[in-house]
Parts: C-alpha cells; structure tokens; sequence
C-alpha cells in the first residue's frame, strides 16, 4: 500500500510538461571567417551539409580599394538603378568579387576554404541558394541578370552544378523558360521524399525586359519542385492566394516541410498601405505531387532581411532573425521564443545528425563596400 502511495505523490508531484516547453542549450557564438582586409565585405551566407556529413558555407567576398573605383557603364547602371541615387559605395565595379566556400569536417571547429570563384558585376551579390545532392553533387542558384558584362549566361535564373565539392562549376541550366519568365532562386531546399523545391522571386515577363525597379514590382513568390536531382523542373506553382498576387511586389521567402507535406511559409513583404517591409505568413496545403496556397496573414516577427526557417529532427520549425529565434509546433499558429541571441544578418541555419543546430550570418547588413567591417559568425546551439 505504501509502495502505491508514494508513486501516486510523485505522478501528483510531477511538473505537467507543455508543448512549448523547448530550450536551447550549449548555446556558443564565434567568428569563422574574416576578409584578407579590413575593413572586410563577407555577405550572404550559404550554408549546407554535405554526403559525409560534413559542414559547407558560402558568402561573397570583395576586396580591393575603397575609393577611385571606375563606375559601371551608363546603360548598365541605368538598367539594374544601382547604384543608389547618392551612394557611389554600392557599385562594386573594379573589385575582385568572390564566391567563397568553405568546409567543416568536425563539427564546426575549424574550417578550410575550397574555392574562391570570381565573378564580375557591379552589384553586391549573384549567388543565395545552394544544396548538396545524396551523391555530394552540389547546386548553386544564381540570377544572371545581375551578370550584364557575361553575355553567353542566361539573364534569368539558372542553376550550375559541381562534382568535386565547389572547385568547379558545369554549364547553366535555366530553371524556367526565359521567353516567358524571369525567374530569381534564392533558396533551393530538399523535400523527405527526395524532391528538390526552389523558392524566390517570379515575373510573368521575357528575361532581361525589365528594369530592376520594374521587377521589384513585377516579383511573386517563385515555387518549383523537381523530381530527378534538379534535372528538370515543373511549372511555377502558386504560393500565395489571387488577391495578392498583383501588388506582393517581393521576391523574399523561405518554405519549410511539415510533417504531413505541408510547407510554412514566412515571407518578406512591402505592404503599401503600411508603407514598410513587413514578415507575412501563410501554408501550402499538399496536393498530390504539387501545393495549393492558403490564405497568407502578417506574422509576429518585425522586417529583418530575408526569411530563414528551419525543420528540426526535434520536431519544431525555427524562425531565424535578427529579432530573435522562435519556433512553433502548430504550422503558425502560434510562436514561441527561444531563450538565445537573434542572429547576424541575413543568417543561414542547418542541423546535423547528432542534433546540433548551426547559424551562419553575417556582420553588418546591406552595407556600402568599405562603410562596415563585415565577418562571417557561427552560432550552435541544440534543443531540449
């Protein structure tokens, strides 16, 4: 009878554990790359785990002088509005631009650059997706519109692979076809079943048509999905309902997989009414092989660069910002804050098998080259 007691009084005294009740642990921050100059420009950080589990990021990198540069051509800067009316720091003519990855094969603790691929552009960025395949092959998006002096590359989105871990890259492939579309990838992510979705920005105009002001405009949410390893690439699918379709004017948005095939989706968004960059939110319910939008509302994050989110093993999805990290457990419904730092900006977050979360980001934001000391930090952290 007191043996029935006492396990009575303790399921009495037990604490009633919530859904919510998730913490992170063994939280840690440091600098993992830092520019061969200063003051450094490293931004835009990929981030990705390879076949043998080991760790790659990428970001692009600018050095050279600050001052006395040779500005873009009149028809180029005219065509792409950059640089900023009374910010001549933002062309980065004459600087030697980099798409930089680097390699983690222990867990994040020290790192060895592989490649450093040039580019040649005026803007700040070309490449914001990449992915690795089962078989280490690695995917890379990028938006050749913003490659004007190549004219043999597709001024749309096209995609390029590499077989020997980012040493080099094969021909591009264009995602959709540039006689009807003009096609921005700024994610490209992996489905359990194996299918790879691409999401950004898509106008229903011919590529290398428009101004890059009359684009910003023109762009809704891009969703494409293949089913042979980015071989071949379906229809745009539509993510977000008719109503706002005409004025989203963004190009901006991170999907993650829930586990009945669902994708959440956050959004970056300029609101007219509001007059400023708002975080929406909506659902994409699973049909058959393919997706229909939900309706899509404001979330509770404030504007912080692009939208990163995160599936964990744990079974949260991860808001990562700026503001904060938060997670939720019902598709949306409700958020709830994770008791560490935000991130840098524009941060990249994966998970590897052992449960470990990883944040990429960078210091900084959108900066004028030579106006901050950019550098590439890690956070890592788990879930408990």
């Amino acid at each position: 009878m007191g043996l029935v007691v006492v396990v009575l009084v303790l399921f009495a005294l037990a604490p009633i554990v919530k859904a919510h009740d998730f913490v992170a642990i063994q939280y840690e921050r440091r600098t993992i790359y830092h520019s061969p100059q200063t003051p450094g420009f490293t931004c835009w950080v990929n981030a990705w785990t390879m076949h043998d589990d080991s760790l790659m990021i990428s970001f692009t990198q600018a050095t050279g002088p600050v001052t006395g540069r040779p500005q873009a051509p009149e028809d180029v800067r005219k065509k792409l509005d950059w640089p900023p009316a009374g910010m001549p720091g933002y062309d980065m003519t004459g600087l030697d631009l980099r798409n930089v990855h680097l390699r983690s094969t222990d867990s994040g603790k020290t790192w060895k650059q592989v490649s450093a691929d040039a580019f040649k552009t005026c803007m700040n960025a070309v490449a914001e997706g990449e992915t690795a395949l089962a078989d280490g092959t690695i995917l890379r998006g990028e938006w050749g519109y913003y490659l004007p002096y190549n004219p043999e590359l597709p001024k749309t989105g096209f995609l390029e692979r590499s077989t020997d871990g980012s040493k080099t890259w094969g021909k591009p492939q264009v995602i959709l076809d540039p006689a009807k579309y003009t096609a921005w990838p700024k994610r490209i992510r992996q489905l359990r079943d194996g299918r790879i979705i691409i999401t950004g920005g898509l106008a229903y105009v011919p590529a290398n048509t428009r101004t890059r002001y009359e684009y910003s405009k023109l762009f809704e949410p891009l969703l494409v999905v293949s089913k042979d390893n980015g071989k071949t690439w379906s229809a745009p699918i539509q993510v977000v309902p008719d109503k706002y379709r005409d004025d989203w004017s963004d190009e901006e948005y991170d999907a993650a997989e829930l586990a009945n095939g669902d994708l959440l989706c956050v959004f970056r968004r300029y609101v007219k009414e509001a007059k400023a960059e708002q975080r929406w939110q909506g659902v994409l319910k699973k049909s058959g092989d393919s997706w229909t939008p939900a309706d899509v509302a404001p979330a509770p994050f404030p504007h912080s660069g692009h939208p990163e989110l995160l599936a964990t093993r744990e079974g949260p999805i991860l808001h990562v910002a700026t503001s904060g990290i938060h997670y939720t457990e019902d598709a949306g419904k409700t958020w709830h804050k994770l008791n560490v730092p935000g991130s840098a900006y524009y941060p990249r977050a994966v998970q590897i098998r052992d449960g470990q979360i990883y944040v990429f980001s960078h210091i900084g934001g959108d900066d004028e080259y030579g106006k901050t000391n950019q550098s590439i930090i890690m956070d890592r952290f788990r879930l408990k």
